[in-house]
């Protein structure tokens, strides 16, 4: 038996230190409804989303444009969308989930403080060969790369 998903306001981030951390990343993204596992995600991303969820995630998680614009699609590419009503492709749509999780990862290991995660993100790391976490996430090899990092630090191990 399937269990019904309903609606429900979207979390603020700040009642989300203390939500799950796929709560965590459907707050970033500004999905309406539940995201509770990996298998909610990947649904998610073979339906389709909206271009809009790119603006969610540059707000919520403090993305700028050109990050955005580098890591997820160009700006045209984007626009275009945009205008024409269109979704975001599959491989947009992982881009932007890859980067929400691991931002969502980011502010869970820094206590909820979304700034302190910001400025993790974008400080050069030695163990990424000097790139910063963001630039290590425009492949899923850098992204898993930097959520080990990220559970290291999470398990003491400091990185």
């Amino acid at each position: 038996m399937k269990a019904a998903v309903i609606d429900r306001p979207e979390a603020d981030l700040e009642d989300v230190p203390r939500a799950s951390f796929y709560a965590r990343v459907g707050s970033l993204l500004g999905l309406k409804s539940a995201v509770h596992s990996e298998v909610d995600l990947m649904d998610r991303v073979e339906k389709g989303l909206a271009v809009g969820t790119v603006q969610h995630l540059r707000s919520r998680a403090g993305l700028t444009d050109e990050e955005a614009f580098q890591l997820i699609a160009p700006r045209r590419t984007l626009s275009r969308r945009e205008a024409s009503g269109q979704m975001l492709s599959r491989e947009e749509a992982d881009k932007t989930v890859r980067i929400a999780r691991v931002s969502a990862r980011a502010q869970a290991v820094f206590g909820g403080k979304p700034e302190y995660a910001a400025d993790w993100l974008r400080t050069a790391n030695p163990t990424l060969g000097n790139r910063t976490p963001m630039q290590a996430l425009v492949t899923e090899s850098g992204a898993l790369a930097v959520e080990e990092l990220l559970i290291g630090i999470e398990h003491g191990m400091f990185a």
